[in-house]
C-alpha cells in the first residue's frame, strides 16, 4: 500500500509542476502575500480553491464520488490502482483576495497502515509547500451532502461544511523557497453551497496556514 501512495505523490507533484509549466492561465508574476501576524509571532495565511472553476483534474478512483466531477478530464490510472482506497486531485489556487497564484495537488490513501492526506501547494514565484494530515473518512464530502438532503441526479442547494482537517491538526511538513524555513501547521474545510442534476459540486476549499521560523 505504500507504493500506492508513492505512486499518488508521483502522479501528483508531476501533475503540480506540468501545470505550473504548460498551462497558459498561469503568470510568474510576484502578488504581494496575504499574511497577518499571529499572537504567537508566525504568520496567518489563506490559500483558497473555487469549485468546480479551480478543478484541474482527478483520478479515476472508486474514491472520487462527487470530487472527481466537474473537471476537464480523468487522470486514468494502470487497471491494478483504479479500485485502491487513492484519489488524486490537481486545482488552482488563489490567495485570500482571489488572486490565482499557483497549482496543488491533494493525495488521499486510506490504506490501514498509513492513512493519510497530504497537499502539495506550488506558488512558482515563491517557492513549494507540503503538508499531511490524518486521511478523512472515504467519500466526506458525499456523505454530509446525503445527511443535508442531497439525491443523486437531483439538484441541491444550501451550506454543508465539512472540515478534513480542523483544530490545525495538519501538519506543515516541509517546503522550498520562502517556506523553507517554515514549519507549523495547517486546517482544510470544504464548503459546499450547490450540486447539480450531473453531480457537479459548487463551493470553496479553504486551507488556513500558520507557519514560524523552525528552530
Amino acid at each position: 500500500m505504500k507504493f500506492v501512495f508513492l505512486f499518488g505523490l508521483l502522479i501528483g507533484f508531476g501533475g503540480t509542476l506540468g501545470g505550473a509549466y504548460y498551462t497558459p492561465w498561469l503568470k510568474h508574476a510576484r502578488l504581494p502575500s496575504q499574511t497577518s501576524v499571529v499572537a504567537n509571532g508566525g504568520r496567518a495565511e489563506q490559500f483558497l480553491i473555487r469549485l468546480p472553476a479551480d478543478r484541474i483534474s482527478a483520478t479515476d478512483s472508486e474514491a472520487g464520488g462527487l470530487r472527481a466531477n466537474g473537471a476537464a478530464g480523468a487522470m486514468l490510472l494502470p487497471a491494478q490502482f483504479v479500485a485502491e482506497r487513492l484519489l488524486v486531485e490537481h486545482f488552482k489556487v488563489r490567495d485570500s483576495a482571489g488572486n490565482v497564484i499557483g497549482v496543488a495537488a491533494r493525495h488521499w490513501n486510506a490504506s490501514v497502515a498509513d492513512a493519510a492526506t497530504t497537499w502539495s501547494v506550488l506558488i512558482p514565484s515563491r517557492g513549494a509547500l507540503v503538508m499531511s494530515a490524518v486521511a478523512e473518512e472515504r467519500a466526506a464530502v458525499d456523505t454530509a451532502l446525503r445527511s443535508a438532503g442531497y439525491s443523486d441526479g437531483k439538484e441541491w442547494s444550501g451550506q454543508v461544511v465539512v472540515p478534513m482537517a480542523e483544530g490545525y491538526q495538519g501538519v506543515i511538513a516541509a517546503g522550498t523557497g520562502e517556506f523553507a524555513e517554515l514549519g507549523g501547521f495547517y486546517t482544510e474545510t470544504w464548503t459546499v453551497a450547490a450540486v447539480d442534476e450531473n453531480g457537479i459540486v459548487s463551493g470553496t476549499i479553504e486551507l488556513g496556514t500558520i507557519t514560524s521560523q523552525k528552530l
